[in-house]
């Protein structure tokens, strides 16, 4: 029986969508291509139907992961600009919520320990998640003497997901509070220069510069 390409697509993100969620409470090595296909309710004969291996799964499922959990840390942020935006994303993604959250949160944290020990394109799929994550903070900060945008915005990146990993690492739940505060309070300290908003710019006197927003 022959499907039609859309069938094949709704297929392909069923199965995109249930590995996204295994590997992230697995870990990839330790989830199976069986697994993945039970989870998205299809038996294991079609795989190969829509991925010749699974690191090919692996590399499609990360982005389509980190896709899907952008939508939850970035939502409603698109109206906000400089430490507003940066404050957001910070307090969402260093969250009691986002703890809890492994199968639905962002995958950089979940799989980062297993990204070096697989082929060049989950690499590839890692490199470009946090690219992207540098580039969505680093347009809403400024250069400081010290640090770059891009690096201001590396160094957030690092204590997000290095906050949120040792938080998940823990049992103690007062403990793993006690390090996304930490963690939180340290990356929105005074070493992080917002770019200025419209309202903050003319408060000060200084003008703010359209390119940035």
């Amino acid at each position: 029986m022959r499907y039609s390409p859309e069938h094949k697509q709704r297929t392909r993100d069923k199965i995109l969508r249930a590995a996204s969620k295994v590997f992230r409470r697995q870990g990839y090595h330790a989830a199976g291509v069986d697994k993945v296909m039970e989870d998205a309710g299809l038996t294991a004969g079609g795989f190969y139907a829509h991925f010749s291996s699974k690191e090919s799964l692996f590399a499609e499922a990360f982005a389509f992961a980190v896709e899907d959990a952008a939508r939850l840390n970035l939502a409603d942020l698109e109206n906000r600009s400089g430490r507003e935006w940066i404050t957001g994303f910070v307090d969402r993604y260093l969250s009691p919520d986002h703890r809890r959250m492994v199968m639905e949160g962002c995958p950089i944290p979940a799989l980062a320990p297993e990204i070096s020990r697989v082929g060049e394109g989950p690499r590839r799929a890692f490199e470009d998640a946090l690219r992207d994550r540098i580039g969505r903070l680093a347009k809403h900060l400024a250069d400081n003497p010290k640090l770059s945008q891009e690096d201001q915005a590396l160094a957030i990146v690092a204590l997000c997901v290095g906050g949120i990993t040792l938080a998940r690492a823990v049992s103690d739940d007062a403990l793993a509070d006690q390090i996304l505060q930490a963690c939180r309070t340290f990356a929105l300290g005074a070493h992080v220069v917002p770019v200025p908003t419209p309202e903050s710019s003319a408060q000060s006197g200084v003008r703010s510069e359209s390119t940035h927003y």
